[in-house]
């Protein structure tokens, strides 16, 4: 979400090119994806599933799609180089925060609640 915003505050004050801090915060978000995707992968191949909720495969869709969206959305937006390409990422940013989200809610369930417990938070 930080993204998002950011790109959204820029091109509401008017700034045509992204600032550094944008594509400094895009790339090392590239590279956690990379990163959880790997983690992902490594459970699932190791026989961790998801067991006892409807429509499990969700999560493993949506969690695949996730970093898709968002690798996507940052490079189409580093290609594009022209104004306003801060929306791009902002786009991006938006869209893999609702897929993740979507994706903590089919994996840990759909309340508030569930899905802290699940990140072991305690509420």
């Amino acid at each position: 979400m930080v993204i998002f915003f950011w790109g959204l505050i820029s091109r509401i004050l008017g700034r045509e090119e992204p600032p550094i801090g944008l594509w400094v915060v895009q790339h090392w978000t590239e590279n956690l994806l990379v990163v959880q995707t790997v983690v992902g992968l490594v459970l699932l191949l190791l026989g961790r599933r998801i067991v006892g909720i409807p429509l499990a495969w969700l999560h493993y869709f949506y969690g695949s799609l996730f970093p898709l969206v968002a690798i996507i959305g940052g490079r189409i937006a580093s290609l594009r180089r022209e104004r306003y390409a801060q929306m791009s990422l902002a786009w991006g940013a938006f869209f893999a925060f609702g897929l993740s989200l979507r994706a903590l809610q089919t994996g840990c369930g759909e309340s508030p609640r569930a899905i802290a417990r699940c990140l072991g938070i305690d509420v």
